[in-house]
């Protein structure tokens, strides 16, 4: 189908995308030169407006770290000792877990599956609505999906299948990105100790930053690091910064290393962001009034929208407000815009069909007051 056709389809599902040119000021954003408040960002702590920790960071740096460009990959030239520094501390809250530091969680997730793909006799099983950087590493792999969130229909088919693979990986993530809804992570551990040859892949591109007294994530708050084999921190929401890690044994480290091709054929990121990140975690436990406060909205917005009959989707601070169709939530999205609320409209494939939905995403920047606002325009 020529370009011009796909395009036009698109555009008569009113699902066609454009890209919006933004000012960002503090928890405001300015489009066309209208001030909006901005409820589409993922800084769930606000970090990456926190000016008091961006200059202690520049106090603290390095000369050896203020490299704009590693100019090379890891496995060449590129192998700062800032990277070895960050990976080796922040394995020191992970027993017996090392730590690999990639460019993106995508380039993570893609390129990681890809290569456990490569493995004889294994078989992923994935949720429903785990994240597309998942799905893309697992073309070309053996791979069924579970019903979101539903361990009935997960355990049916490791019953039906666990006998015929050496081993079965089970990928979820812990907060769900769109959904905003929690993985049962207790029972996925207890099935893999259940059937002895699962192993755990989990994502918590949404969670790490804003769960436990230390930041480290809703597995870390469950006490479960020891069980999850592959756990994914990315760094582009909560820890303000950008890049992701894995985080697992130190033989699948080797592997990743020698077979992940996002990392094997990347120039590494500039030795300044992967210093930021070190900061960033080595003081994640100083932010417990942030988690609270974003705790505080998360429950005052989804209480009052439950009050108000509206139909929403939502355990934490990514609340999302079903609409139905791409014509209607892009109805709902324009009045909010009018109104000095940005938060644009969520069509598919990121969410299934007649799904579509306004996705709030809060953050430690905000006040009742705004959310109060928002309740008032819907």
């Amino acid at each position: 189908m020529p370009t011009k056709n796909i395009l036009a389809k698109l555009k008569a599902e009113d699902n066609y995308r454009t890209l919006s040119t933004l000012t960002h000021q503090g928890k405001f954003v300015y489009k066309d030169k209208k001030k909006l408040l901005n409820l589409a960002s993922n800084d769930y702590l606000n970090l990456a407006k926190n000016e008091g920790l961006k200059q202690a960071f520049f106090e603290s740096l390095r000369a050896e770290d203020f490299y704009l460009s590693s100019s090379s990959s890891r496995s060449l030239s590129g192998n700062f000792s800032i990277y070895e520094e960050f990976e080796s501390s922040l394995a020191k809250h992970f027993k017996n877990k090392e730590i690999l530091h990639f460019n993106s969680g995508y380039h993570l997730n893609f390129s990681c599956i890809a290569a456990l793909g490569t493995l004889k006799n294994t078989l992923f099983i994935a949720d429903k609505f785990i994240h597309a950087s998942i799905i893309d590493g697992l073309r070309g792999a053996k791979f069924l999906r579970f019903r979101h969130n539903d361990l009935t229909h997960l355990e049916s088919l490791l019953e039906a299948h666990h006998k015929n693979y050496e081993h079965i990986i089970v990928m979820s993530e812990a907060l769900f990105s769109m959904d905003g809804d929690f993985a049962p992570l207790m029972e996925l551990v207890r099935l893999k100790k259940a059937y002895k040859n699962i192993l755990l892949y989990v994502d918590e591109a949404h969670s790490v930053g804003c769960f436990d007294t230390s930041g480290l994530g809703l597995v870390k708050s469950l006490g479960l690091e020891g069980e999850i084999d592959f756990l994914v921190f990315t760094f582009g929401k909560a820890i303000a910064s950008v890049g992701a890690c894995m985080i697992t044994s130190k033989d699948f480290k080797a592997f990743f290393i020698n077979k992940a091709r996002g990392f094997i054929y990347s120039t590494a990121l500039p030795p300044l962001n992967v210093a930021w990140s070190h900061f960033v975690f080595s003081n994640l436990a100083n932010f417990q009034a942030q988690r609270e406060h974003l705790y505080d909205l998360s429950n005052y917005f989804r209480q009052n929208l439950q009050k108000k009959g509206c139909e929403m989707l939502g355990q934490s601070y990514i609340v999302s407000l079903l609409c139905g169709s791409n014509e209607k939530v892009g109805e709902i999205s324009s009045i909010l815009l009018k109104n000095g609320i940005f938060a644009p409209a969520i069509k598919t494939p990121s969410v299934p069909k007649n799904a579509a939905r306004i996705r709030f995403s809060l953050h430690a920047g905000l006040e009742i007051e705004d959310l109060e606002k928002v309740l008032d325009i819907l």
